[in-house]
C-alpha cells in the first residue's frame, strides 16, 4: 500500500520544465529517500505534492487520493517541511507551538496542552520547553518545526532538505528523530541532495 504515489507528474513554467515526468511510489511506514542535486525539482514535486502548486501534467496521490483534487480531505493527515516556520524569538519553544496550534482550525483547544508537550518529547525537547527559541541552536530550531509538523499527529510527513546547515550532532538528531517517527508507524518523505545521509536513513 502506498502512502505516496506519483505518474508522470511534470511541472513547467514557460519554455523551462522543473520536473520532467517523475514516478514515485511511497510505500507507508517507510522512510523514503527523495535524492537529487540542488536545482533538479525536488521542492517543485513537494510542492505539488502538497497542492501548493498545481502540475502541468501528469497525476499525484497521496494517502490514495488525488491531489489537489483532495486538499482539504488529505492535509490534515500531513505534515510537512518545506521551508522552517517563522518561530517567534522571544517566545519559548512551547509558547511557538501553541501559538501554531491554535492557528489550526481543526485544533482543540481542550488538549492543546498535551499536545504540545507530546510533540516536543518525541523530538527530544521537553527539557528546552520553557528556553526562548532565539536560545535554540540551529538544530534545535530545525526540531522545533518537526515537532511544528506533529501537532496534528500526522500519518505522512514530508520534509525538505532537514539537514541543511546542521552540524553533525544536529545530522545525527535529525535523522534519529526521523527514524524514530517511521518506527511509530508513520511514512517519511525526506528530500536530499547529499547521497550519504540518505542511505544512512532511507529504507527505499
Amino acid at each position: 500500500e502506498l502512502a505516496i504515489e506519483t505518474s508522470a507528474l511534470t511541472k513547467r513554467f514557460g519554455a523551462q520544465t522543473a520536473v520532467d515526468g517523475v514516478d514515485l511510489a511511497v510505500p507507508r511506514g517507510a522512510v523514503f529517500g527523495f535524492l537529487g542535486p540542488n536545482g533538479s525539482g525536488k521542492t517543485t514535486t513537494i510542492r505539488m505534492l502538497l497542492g501548493l502548486l498545481s502540475a502541468t501534467g501528469g497525476e499525484a496521490r497521496v494517502l490514495g487520493e488525488p491531489m489537489p483534487r483532495s486538499l482539504d480531505a488529505v492535509l490534515p493527515r500531513v505534515g510537512a517541511l518545506v521551508e522552517g516556520p517563522a518561530f517567534s524569538p522571544f517566545l519559548t519553544g512551547e509558547q511557538n507551538l501553541r501559538r501554531f496550534d491554535a492557528a489550526d482550525r481543526h485544533s482543540l483547544a481542550r488538549t492543546r496542552t498535551a499536545r504540545v508537550a507530546t510533540a516536543l518529547d518525541r523530538v527530544g525537547l521537553s527539557h528546552a520547553a520553557r528556553k526562548k527559541a532565539h536560545a535554540y541552536s540551529l538544530g534545535m530550531k530545525q526540531r522545533l518545526a518537526i515537532a511544528a509538523t506533529l501537532l496534528k499527529s500526522p500519518e505522512v510527513l514530508i520534509f525538505d532538505e532537514p539537514t541543511n546547515g546542521l552540524d553533525p550532532v544536529g545530522i545525527h538528531d535529525i535523522r534519529s528523530t526521523m527514524r524514530a517517527l517511521a518506527d511509530s508507524g508513520r511514512t517519511v518523505l525526506v528530500s536530499s541532495h547529499i547521497l550519504s545521509e540518505i542511505e544512512q536513513i532511507a529504507d527505499s
